[in-house]
């Protein structure tokens, strides 16, 4: 897959830097609506949670300083899933005048998506590890340093996803519908807005009963993990790290086996 990609990747560039160029075109921020985008957010999550639930006064002992540097980085790595999910739905669908015209790899199309969004999380992220060393928020440099393996982890499991549902969403438009839908309530599901230690140390003997569930979700563990290059302690326990790198390989491999036996079909659909 990635060597006939690779045949095409002054198309690949193209694209990228055409889908990085028109989302901003006629923008009076431009390129900085990267950064005002989960800015904003924070904004009005760290108003909520903080000072109208008070969050962080009940995590107190739990390494959560600077609640709103602690929401920017779990919200910059979400906000890099969300929007690539969104595009990576329409990636076939939304491009059916250049598949009808030439052939190409149409994998082309979801790792654009992937790209285009990449280039836009990195100087985001890169934002959070400026905004850490102003208010004097601790660094933890050998996880800063595992930061490239973060993102690779994170990037798999967006275009194994990414595979799936673009192809599908071709064949059943509903399926854009339904991402959609899931993305608002799978942001919760995360540890974004309250510490991971919420979790790994409740009283409730329910979450204590389904803790493993909630830990079998991926980007649950891969936002924990950003996390845990600021706040020590909310990471997730090493062993579901392990079980999220072997879910992500496997969605990686499901996606892309669907993706290739539908592609055949895709010209005709669309």
């Amino acid at each position: 897959m990635f060597a006939d990609i690779m045949k095409y990747k002054e198309l690949l560039y193209f694209l990228v830097h055409k889908e990085v160029r028109i989302r901003y075109r006629n923008s009076f921020f431009g390129f900085f609506w990267t950064l005002l985008e989960p800015l904003g957010l924070m904004v009005i999550y760290t108003i909520v949670f903080s000072l109208i639930l008070n969050v962080d006064d009940s995590a107190k002992g739990q390494n959560i300083d600077h609640y709103f540097l602690y929401v920017l980085s779990g919200l910059i790595p979400w906000t890099f899933f969300n929007n690539s999910m969104k595009k990576g739905t329409k990636a076939l669908s939304g491009s059916s005048s250049l598949i009808k015209k030439v052939y190409f790899p149409r994998e082309i199309f979801p790792v654009t998506m992937l790209l285009s969004n990449l280039v836009n999380f990195i100087p985001a992220f890169a934002l959070v590890i400026a905004v850490a060393l102003i208010v004097g928020q601790p660094i933890y440099w050998d996880q800063l340093a595992l930061l490239p393996a973060f993102i690779l982890l994170q990037s798999v499991f967006i275009l194994g996803l990414a595979f799936l549902v673009s192809v599908l969403n071709v064949f059943y438009r509903d399926v854009e519908f339904i991402t959609n839908l899931l993305l608002r309530g799978w942001m919760y599901l995360c540890p974004i807005i309250y510490p991971i230690s919420f979790v790994t140390e409740s009283n409730n003997a329910m979450i204590q009963q389904f803790e493993w569930l909630y830990f079998l979700n991926p980007m649950a563990v891969i936002i924990s993990l950003y996390h845990g290059i600021l706040y020590q302690g909310q990471t997730a326990p090493l062993e579901y790290v392990g079980y999220s790198i072997g879910i992500t390989l496997l969605v990686f491999i499901i996606g892309w086996v669907v993706f290739k036996r539908l592609n055949r079909r895709v010209g005709e659909v669309i």
